[in-house]
């Protein structure tokens, strides 16, 4: 099998790319030209009341590492409290969503693999420019309508009341 050769990627705490998509902000920190399709990376910051409703992949594995805060994590049968170190792992077609039930930010790293998420968040959203930030609307805060074209099936399922 050959190798191709690529340059190693790096990103520094105030470099990538930040899109707005489906109400939270993404710092794209690798995508899928960077890693030959295997995985993107995002570090994803949570303002309280954030998060992203009851939702399946059916192409990628999802990981979460929580980084600063507390995050909750739902299944269709799980509640999961994640405070900061917490690894989640969802493997495809099983529904998940995950809400910033605190009155703090929260901030996670999430993988997707393979790679190609990135594409519909910029396709759906907005490239941020600085450090401008978002104040999501609860239309924004859902799968984004392109999602089905991802994969993503959005179960229409709200996340139970903090």
């Amino acid at each position: 099998m050959a190798h191709q050769h690529r340059l190693p990627t790096v990103r520094k705490p105030d470099e990538g790319l930040r899109v707005a998509s489906a109400g939270s902000v993404y710092r794209y920190l690798a995508v899928g030209d960077e890693t030959n399709g295997q995985y993107s990376l995002f570090d994803n910051v949570l303002h309280p009341g954030d998060g992203a409703s009851l939702h399946s992949h059916s192409r990628e594995e999802e990981a979460f590492y929580v980084l600063e805060g507390e995050i909750v994590f739902y299944t269709q049968t799980q509640r999961i409290p994640a405070c900061k170190g917490t690894f989640i792992n969802m493997p495809t077609g099983v529904a998940r969503g995950f809400r910033n039930e605190t009155d703090q930010d929260a901030r996670m790293l999430i993988i997707e693999s393979p790679a190609g998420l990135e594409n519909m968040f910029l396709e759906d959203g907005e490239i941020l420019v600085g450090s401008t930030d978002i104040a999501p609307t609860l239309e924004q805060i859902s799968c984004p309508k392109i999602a089905t074209q991802y994969g993503i099936e959005n179960l229409s399922q709200a996340l139970p009341d903090m």
